[in-house]
């Protein structure tokens, strides 16, 4: 009886010789040669995932829009395309939460609390994963972090936004003040 369960089992895909999948791709091959395939292997044969940001800060004015640029490359090229995860979210200050801003798969995407609305992905050339931001608010400055996600690798970077102009200095005197004395600010 035993041996009659056996045999079954054997002749199943993955189970003599071919891959298995469960959501990732295993081999059984230890020369399996597959580059570029889009299904996580690579990582292990040494490809890297790299993100690139500015590393200058972006100046811009309240109610205008700007983008965050963002794009990612893999070392060394891969043949196939993968399908990533992107998330943008901005940095806390003074112990304050995280705030995510969006998150996207393909052409699918979402964003968050009072970002929604204003802002989206540019996609607009092969990896740029640059965030725009529309209508900017005084609350929006500061930095945001660029994750790709790729499987179980993941890498970031860093874009740090500041406002200037008088109006932004004045919004945020009357905020601040405001708020020290018990009324709303701008």
């Amino acid at each position: 009886m035993g041996l009659l369960l056996l045999v079954p089992l054997l002749l199943l895909p993955g189970s003599y010789g071919l891959p298995f999948y469960n959501g990732f791709y295993y081999s059984n091959s230890a020369n399996d040669q597959n580059p570029g395939n889009g299904h996580g292997k690579d990582l292990l044969n040494g490809v890297k995932l790299v993100v690139e940001t500015p590393d200058e800060t972006l100046f811009t004015y309240q109610g205008a829009s700007v983008i965050l640029p963002c794009r990612y490359r893999y070392e060394p090229a891969l043949v196939s395309p993968r399908r990533v995860r992107i998330k943008w979210w901005k940095l806390s200050e003074n112990g304050a939460p995280e705030k995510d801003v969006l998150v996207a798969i393909g052409l699918r995407h979402r964003s968050f609390g009072d970002y929604q609305g204003r802002v989206h992905l540019r996609q607009d050339k092969e990896h740029d994963v640059s965030l725009e931001i529309q209508d900017l608010r005084l609350q929006d400055y500061g930095r945001y972090r660029c994750e790709v996600i790729d499987g179980l690798e993941d890498e970031s970077g860093l874009v740090e936004l500041e406002l200037r102009g008088w109006d932004c200095v004045s919004s945020y005197l009357s905020h601040i003040l405001g708020r020290q004395f018990g009324h709303r600010g701008r």
